[in-house]
């Protein structure tokens, strides 16, 4: 073989492992799950760890791979600490209305205990008012009586 050959050959393995190399950067890229590392790269493609180093772009692409992860998880932290920021307002805001509520339960019912001791009150007050009408009613009908006795006895007497 001549050095055209060896050169022809090595050109097809360097695009071949750099094809290879690629396709695992992109699958890294597109799954969270794996790490972002050249020891991944190296165990998926089975590109010896050292010519994986050797090449600039795994490197940078991995660190790009890295950055972007590390902006998403920022990003969802804090998501998720403006989410519970939002439903610790919330509660506030409903532990307050549940207060103000209670406070008007308790008053409406301290409110309904008033007007019922008033009721009894006034029930009482008309028993006892009916009471004395009827004996009052009963005192003149006595003496409705009485005076129309002293008046046929003023009568007969006459």
């Amino acid at each position: 073989m001549t050095n055209k050959a060896y050169d022809e050959k090595n050109i097809e393995d360097y695009e071949q492992v750099t094809r290879i190399l690629n396709e695992a950067i992109d699958k890294i890229s597109k799954n969270p799950k794996l790490p972002a590392t050249q020891a991944e790269i190296s165990k998926m493609t089975g590109v010896h760890r050292n010519t994986v180093a050797n090449r600039k772009f795994p490197k940078k692409r991995l660190a790009e791979i890295r950055k972007r992860r590390e902006d998403e998880a920022r990003a969802q932290a804090k998501e998720e600490t403006d989410k519970i920021s939002e439903l610790e307002s919330k509660i506030e805001k409903l532990s307050s209305e549940l207060a103000f509520w209670y406070a008007q339960y308790r008053d409406a019912n301290r409110d309904r205990h008033d007007f019922e001791r008033q009721m009894e009150k006034i029930k009482d007050n008309a028993d006892f008012y009916r009471s004395a009408y009827e004996k009052e009613k009963s005192k003149v009908r006595d003496l409705e009586a009485q005076n129309n006795l002293m008046k046929e006895l003023l009568r007969d007497s006459k």
